[in-house]
């Protein structure tokens, strides 16, 4: 018999693990108008300070703002939500939120919950556009920035007794959802929690708790309970809470090798018939009409069936004759639909590993893959063009309804496995790069580019993709010098064969005085540093709270964060200007617009020849406040840029995407972007006069005795780090003097890591790993001399000044040359340093074969002289 005891119990033990948010519970207003605007707004709110209780003042803050006009005669605002502004904590706040959250996460963080809350009103655009931020959402923290681990640590205890087994079992003896429904809620709130810790997911996975099975029995209960009662679709079900707690679970336990894994799922996933009776739940009517259960159990599916053949036999032909793509443009039915769109689903979800391939194969064996290309082959037109300029011959493949399916079930089948992707990649790429060029209202373009991004994996399929690509832009470069030309020759103009524009009219004349922007250019107003001298121009960039340093020997790493940019520049002023005449979008919604629709949250600026230090300086405090909103830490100073710095490179270095997060710029785009991230450090390095201190800091890591070298590679500030302030602070005959002993320390640093990669404080294994061991950290020091022998060698140094002072100067005086200099540097990373295929080519490729003539014997001394 269920009581309402254990109930109690396991309620108790959820608000000890995750306490939930107590609610605002009464608290005062003051509003007042805005002193600047006395003499233009009538009346006065007498009745200060307000209770958040009383009537009128809530729950949103549109209703405070009626209630002002309604108390001080205001009545044409009344009914117009953008005349009046509302003012917390100097801030504008939409009146779409709410008073108490306003009041809880604005004011309270700063003034503590005891103070009233000022609220400010005014007239929009009375005195001028505003000059402050806007509050249009108040969900700060995102999903990945919280540290799951942490949070739910507490959970960890169900895991060290019997908790997790007692839960199961109580969960094991629910049997209807009439009785039992407050029981099985609670259990799957505390199982949400639990399944949160790593240690609790492999307590769950030994075959004795029989979790999956357990589960499967719940859901199967659930699926029949809700649909029986027709369960609404609004909100979270029960449905759905199982179905994520065991795809975490059994995430957790595809990572285990393909024999270990197939024991598993013999034991503790059910059988055939089980599985059979989940997939014929895709014909249910509470599972078509709850979308969010359909993807969920659709993304299960592949989970219970790796491992086992019977069950991939199941899985394939119970979805094959739904994959006849020619009979499905003919006609189908809405089951055939559900299907397919299922299949597609179920292909994105399986896992890049060992278990997930196994599936891939057999998918592949039973020539799923082969009927998917042959549709396309078959069904496309001649690619006669690779420019988009036929499209009325491509309307018809476009519109058919098979090709979007074919397009996702690819791309989900391709990801990670090599032979779908040679066969894809062998027969489709001049098809696909037509489709990804097409505009479509079925995203055939976007579905195209993904598939095509994912055989970029293949390093045979990539070199075919780059060439038609390159193939395509070539051909556009020719069709518009072609049009360039024409419309010259309409202005009585042409090109010589050096490429420079000529006259035969007076045009010429009237043109002599005006000149050419040859640096940096906004790209709203295309006016830089010749026509607006003293305008402050900045560039984009998105930055996400990052480790300082993964390897870092504690159990919380410490945090800071990384940039990346697309690096399109624009004047602070034009940025401001365009966010002010979108007042509708977010700021950064509204600056991806100039950002190539590239996702940003900074403005970095730039220190140009005549700029004020003071408007310098106000920018650079602006950006600082953007890394605090984005990233949570306190306080930017320059040793989180030297780190920004670093992790940048070491994006480099890994040959990692720069575009994951925010969706555009590549290694030019951040290589550019270096010289300026550097020179906001030494910025703050020299107005701090840092530069002795940094020196003497840099000095005892270098004379660090050798018996520490191994402890320091899994600190914060280790190899990588100073390797990356010595940009800052040396000069190049300094770097050249001591370049050794930081290629010492960042070899023992990348052996270290790689023998022990939780910590250590000596080496057990001192012997000399293979290239691959040491490559990436090689790129990241030949990185950091690249730009001491490409970009500084050409730098004049002042006696009068410290290096870091001339430097800045160079970075700030210098935009054209910055540029060029770091492209010299990005072409010797993609030339010399990624083909390199042993430790004496890549020391010859960044020439320090002159001090370094072992190579192999000099890294095998290193190691052997450690203690």
């Amino acid at each position: 018999m269920i009581t309402d005891q254990p109930v109690f119990i396991f309620e108790r033990l959820c608000s000890i693990i995750f306490p939930e948010e107590n609610d605002v519970g009464e608290f005062l207003l003051i509003l007042e108008k805005d002193p600047q605007q006395e003499d233009f707004l009538q009346g006065r709110m007498l009745g200060n300070p307000y209770s958040s209780n009383e009537q009128g003042l809530g729950p949103l803050m549109r209703d405070i703002k009626n209630k002002i006009c309604q108390d001080c005669e205001l009545v044409a605002l009344l009914e117009d939500d953008t005349g009046m502004e509302l003012l917390v904590n100097k801030k504008i706040i939409s009146l779409d939120l709410p008073v108490k959250e306003v009041y809880k996460k604005i004011w309270a963080p700063e003034h503590g919950e005891g103070e009233p809350m000022p609220i400010i009103y005014r007239m929009r655009g009375l005195l001028g556009d505003a000059t402050e931020d806007m509050v249009n959402s108040l969900d700060t923290q995102r999903e990945e920035d919280i540290d799951k681990e942490e949070v739910y640590k507490m959970a960890a205890v169900l895991g060290e007794g019997d908790g997790l087994k007692v839960m199961l079992q109580r969960l094991s003896s629910v049997r209807d959802l009439v009785l039992g429904k407050q029981m099985m809620t609670v259990l799957l709130k505390l199982f949400e929690f639990a399944v949160n810790v790593k240690s609790n997911r492999l307590e769950l996975l030994k075959p004795e708790m029989d979790t999956i099975n357990v589960m499967l029995g719940a859901l199967n209960l659930a699926l029949w309970a809700e649909q029986e009662s027709g369960a609404s679709t609004k909100g979270q079900t029960i449905t759905e809470q199982i179905l994520q707690i065991m795809e975490i679970i059994l995430l957790e336990a595809s990572h285990q090798p393909p024999e270990k894994y197939r024991e598993f799922s013999e034991l503790c996933c059910g059988d055939k018939d089980q599985f059979i009776l989940l997939l014929e739940r895709i014909n249910s009517p509470f599972v078509r009409a709850n979308t969010s259960v359909l993807q969920g159990l659709m993304r299960l599916i592949p989970f219970l069936a790796f491992g086992e053949e019977h069950k991939m036999e199941v899985l394939v032909n119970n979805f094959k004759p739904y994959l006849d793509f020619n009979k499905f443009d003919i006609e189908h039915s809405q089951d055939e639909m559900v299907h397919l769109d299922c299949f597609c689903v179920i292909a994105s979800g399986i896992e890049n590993n060992a278990n997930g391939t196994k599936l891939k194969d057999m998918i592949f064996e039973h020539k799923i893959v082969r009927s998917a290309v042959d549709y396309i082959l078959q069904n496309s037109p001649e690619v006669k063009t690779l420019l988009p300029t036929d499209t009325d011959m491509w309307k018809d493949f476009l519109s058919k309804p098979s090709l979007s399916y074919a397009l996702r079930l690819l791309t989900g089948l391709a990801s990670g496995h090599a032979p779908t992707q040679l066969i894809v990649g062998s027969e489709c790429i001049p098809i696909l790069h037509k489709l990804e060029q097409a505009s479509s209202d079925k995203y055939i373009g976007t579905m195209a580019e993904n598939l095509l991004e994912v055989l970029r994996e293949n390093e045979q399929v990539v070199a075919k993709i780059e060439e038609f690509r390159q193939q395509t832009k070539s051909e556009k470069k020719r069709l518009a010098m072609a049009k360039r030309k024409k419309q010259l020759g309409a202005l009585g103009m042409m090109t010589n064969e050096k490429g420079q524009v000529t006259v035969k009219s007076s045009v010429l004349k009237q043109m002599e005085d005006l000149k050419e922007e040859t640096g940096l250019t906004c790209c709203i107003c295309r006016e830089g540093y010749r026509y607006q001298p003293q305008k402050v121009l900045a560039c984009y960039t998105f930055t996400k709270r990052a480790n300082l340093d993964d390897f870092e020997n504690k159990p919380r790493k410490s945090v800071g964060y990384s940039t990346v940019s697309h690096f399109n520049v624009i004047h602070v002023d034009c940025h401001t200007a365009a966010v002010r005449h979108a007042r509708g979008r977010e700021e950064w919604e509204s600056a991806a617009l100039q950002n190539a629709n590239t996702k940003c949250n900074g403005l970095l600026p730039f220190w140009g020849p005549q700029v004020q230090e003071s408007a310098f300086a106000t920018c650079l405090a602006r950006h600082n406040t953007y890394l605090q909103e984005c990233t949570g830490v306190r306080e930017p100073s320059y040793p989180y840029n030297v780190h920004d710095l670093k992790l940048l490179i070491m994006k480099f270095a890994n040959e990692k995407s720069f575009s994951e997060d925010s969706g555009g710029g590549g290694r030019q785009s951040n290589i550019h972007v270096m010289p300026y991230i550097m020179h906001m450090a030494l910025y703050v390095i020299n107005t701090t006069r840092s530069v002795a201190r940094e020196e003497k800091n840099l000095n005892n890591f270098l004379d660090l005795p050798k018996d520490k070298w191994v402890e320091n590679s899994f600190e914060t500030e280790s190899a990588l780090y100073w390797t990356t302030m010595a940009l800052h602070i040396l000069p190049p005959d300094k770097w050249k003097e001591k370049r050794v002993k930081f290629l010492e320390r960042i070899l023992i640093l990348a052996h270290a890591r790689q023998v022990c990669p939780m910590g250590a404080k000596t080496l057990s294994d001192k012997k000399m790993k293979e290239f691959s061991t040491y490559r990436c950290y090689l790129i990241f020091y030949g990185i950091v001399n690249a730009v001491f022998q490409k970009v500084f060698r050409k730098i004049t140094d002042s006696s009068d000044n410290p290096w870091s002072s001339t430097l800045a100067d160079h970075i700030r005086n210098n935009d054209k040359q910055n540029l060029e200099a770091f492209d010299r540097v990005l072409s010797a990373y993609e030339e010399e340093m990624l083909p390199s295929e042993s430790i004496s080519e890549f020391f010859d490729a960044i020439e320090l074969l002159e001090e370094v003539t072992e190579p192999e014997k000099f890294i095998t001394d290193l190691l052997a002289s450690l203690p």
